[in-house]
């Protein structure tokens, strides 16, 4: 997966497991589990919230578990809210969430940069947006790529653009780890 910026992500982390994924037909297990225990700002997070990312793209070497390092991690096909006062910085687990591993939880930041933002208005009679963002969550810094529907974006966010600083939520996420890089 390429994201444009790639070199900004970084969530300071522990690899604390990796669960294997099923046997694949192709012989191979196939979408591990990988369990990330955040370890900067950890007052911005639930008590023993634990991140249960899969590793689609098979990044990880599993000799790595136990150490310390920095996840790139992009929350995909989210849906994306402009925060209201007073904003929040953080991860929440999902509403159904009793401990442990959360594997869709929301974020809340504020945008560092905006790699990608492309309107599109076709002969629907609304306006998608595609985007590319980093989003400062105050325990690091993770990308976010979706595609949205509005009938307008000012309808969907209040304003035209979201620019660096503008605090966002984030829920629904698929998380993509992109590497994950032993410090």
């Amino acid at each position: 997966m390429r994201f444009p910026l790639h070199h900004q992500l970084e969530l300071p982390c522990v690899f604390e497991q990796l669960v294997p994924g099923d046997l694949h037909p192709d012989g191979q297990r196939y979408l591990p589990l990988i369990l990330l225990r955040p370890t900067r700002a950890t007052d911005l997070l639930p008590a023993g919230l634990v991140l249960g990312v899969v590793d689609r793209h098979h990044c990880v070497d599993e000799q790595t578990v136990g150490r310390s390092g920095v996840a790139r991690l992009v929350f995909a096909l989210s849906a994306l809210r402009v925060q209201k006062p007073p904003f929040r910085q953080g991860l929440v687990p999902e509403p159904d969430w009793r401990g442990g591993v959360s594997t869709a939880p929301g974020a809340f930041g504020q945008i560092v940069a905006v790699g990608a933002w492309e309107l599109t208005r076709g002969p629907l009679p609304y306006e998608t947006l595609y985007t590319e963002l980093t989003l400062d969550i105050g325990l690091g810094v993770i990308g976010t790529r979706t595609n949205l529907t509005a009938t307008s974006l000012a309808a969907l966010f209040g304003q035209e653009y979201l620019a660096p600083g503008s605090a966002i939520e984030l829920t629904r996420s698929r998380i993509d780890l992109l590497e994950f890089v032993v410090t």
